[in-house]
């Protein structure tokens, strides 16, 4: 029985922990052994052990770089890759990929797999950080054995910045289980009333952790344009930016039009409270919350970036945005809601693409068969 040893940095539930939970339970009911590393989350944790998944605590981590304490990480990597064994260790995030990656191979672990979640290189960041980046994305892609990149547009971005030979990547999409998620949604009146939101509100709502990739700043400008309207603002989620985002709120006054509930377990039970889901992102892999909302028969309106053309072909199964502001989201949105019949057969039309394209059995059998 091969053993496989996932590492994240991150337990908070976002959408690179969904992917390491979901092939973690493929792994396993395929036969595999495996076991889940990260820092300690509670959530996160429990959700592995109930899923009969060993879990083993990475007290070092952190997200900030700091060489003394990415120098203690290395150490306590190494000694619990040596302490485990693995035939296949398979890291996430761009921190974990480098350091774990070189520790496994003084390991001398038989296969290494990284999964870029998304490439760092592509923040909005400096050009001289961007350029660090992409050499110590080049350097740690030396002790990778494969690297899957989650969209087309990943790994074209890798091989364009030279940061793996192409025979090292492969672009596998992300998945999810529509019929499973269908049959956890809430009934919309009793979302609605979990959330606290009045029966009869035109809802706009996103699931995202508070982050600058994820642009949740737009809305509130967003809401500022539609001044006389009565749409509401739902943000499912939590993170670094989120004072900013309730400053804005309550600087322009629109605290009546937005509620923010903070990380919820299972956020996405709740889409059916939506009447619209907007992913205004400035980056992007292959975002799970957008394939979810889809597969909720949900209009969506997310940014041109990243992997979301590859799922969303605009004006056909929804409405992508390039160069995104908040006049054109709010536009967008405006022209959902005037033409509701249109809307609702791009909403159709996004659910069969999730149930054809990005299932879950297609994610977890070709990342499955790299485990071989």
């Amino acid at each position: 029985m091969k053993k496989i040893l996932f590492i994240i940095t991150k337990s908070e539930i976002g959408g690179a922990q969904k992917y390491v939970l979901d092939i973690a339970r493929g792994a396993k009911e395929h036969g595999f052994a495996v076991s889940v590393a990260s820092e300690h989350n509670s959530s996160f944790y429990e959700t592995l052990t109930a899923a009969g998944i060993p879990f083993h605590e990475i007290k070092s981590v952190q997200r900030a770089i700091n060489v003394w304490k990415e120098i203690k990480l290395f150490f306590e990597l190494l000694s619990l890759i040596r302490r485990e064994k693995p035939d296949v260790l398979h890291l996430n995030s761009s921190k974990i990929g480098g350091i774990g990656a070189i520790a496994g191979k003084i390991a001398r672990v038989p296969k290494i797999i990284f999964t870029a979640h998304g490439w760092a290189f592509n923040d909005f960041r400096p050009p001289w950080q961007k350029q660090a980046i992409i050499l110590v994305s080049k350097f740690a892609a030396l002790f990778q054995d494969t690297i899957i990149c989650v969209s087309e547009h990943d790994e074209k971005g890798a091989l364009e910045h030279h940061i793996a030979p192409a025979k090292k990547l492969i672009t596998i999409h992300n998945g999810i289980d529509s019929a499973i998620a269908a049959k956890k949604l809430m009934p919309r009146k009793e979302a609605r009333e979990k959330l606290g939101i009045a029966e009869d509100a035109f809802i706009v709502g996103t699931i995202a952790n508070f982050y600058k990739n994820k642009a949740l700043d737009m809305l509130p400008f967003a809401a500022i344009s539609a001044a006389h309207s009565d749409v509401h603002f739902v943000i499912i989620g939590e993170g670094p930016e989120r004072e900013k985002i309730e400053r804005l709120i309550e600087k322009y006054q629109l605290k009546d039009r937005f509620t923010l509930t903070g990380a919820l377990q299972d956020a996405n039970i709740y889409l059916k409270a939506f009447d619209i889901f907007v992913l205004p992102s400035r980056k992007e892999g292959l975002p799970y919350a957008l394939l979810e909302a889809m597969a909720a028969k949900l209009t969506c309106v997310a940014s041109d970036v990243g992997g979301i053309p590859e799922i969303i072909e605009n004006g056909v199964n929804g409405i992508t945005i390039k160069h995104i502001t908040p006049g054109k989201l709010w536009e967008a949105i405006a022209a959902c809601r005037k033409d509701k019949k249109h809307c609702k057969e791009l909403a159709m039309r996004g659910e069969e693409t999730v149930e054809e394209k990005f299932s879950l059995e297609t994610m977890v059998r070709d990342t499955l068969a790299l485990y071989r």
